[in-house]
């Protein structure tokens, strides 16, 4: 995994790490409101390996204002839920307090299906 300090993954990374065992741990930073359809807060997510010894937060792409590691937001659950979709995940569980994590783990999933 190029270019990654020890406690963040990319995206790509993080695909990865799920395909070794891996856990994608879905946390709830910020309290989420509905508005018309759609729940509006803060996600992120870390990348948990399965003894807990190994945490590493998703970063985005981009960086921050000085060049440091900015963390992967999702603002809305449509968007954590789809991302988490694209990554194998066929049953998604999303945190609605503020602090409540809840682990994913590809193994439980089964082969993807087209």
């Amino acid at each position: 995994m190029p270019n990654q300090g020890p406690d963040v993954v990319s995206e790509e990374g993080l695909r990865e790490l799920l395909s070794r065992g891996y856990q994608a741990v879905v946390i709830c930073s910020e309290v989420p409101v509905q508005k018309a359809y759609f729940w509006h807060g803060l996600w992120h997510i870390l990348c948990v390996s399965l003894d807990g010894q190994s945490e590493r937060l998703l970063v985005s792409a981009r960086r921050d204002a000085e060049g440091g590691d900015k963390p992967r937001e999702f603002r809305t659950a449509n968007g954590l839920i789809s991302f988490l979709h694209s990554l194998g995940f066929r049953s998604v569980m999303v945190p609605m307090e503020e602090g409540g994590r809840l682990s994913h783990n590809l193994l439980h999933h089964g082969p993807r299906r087209h």
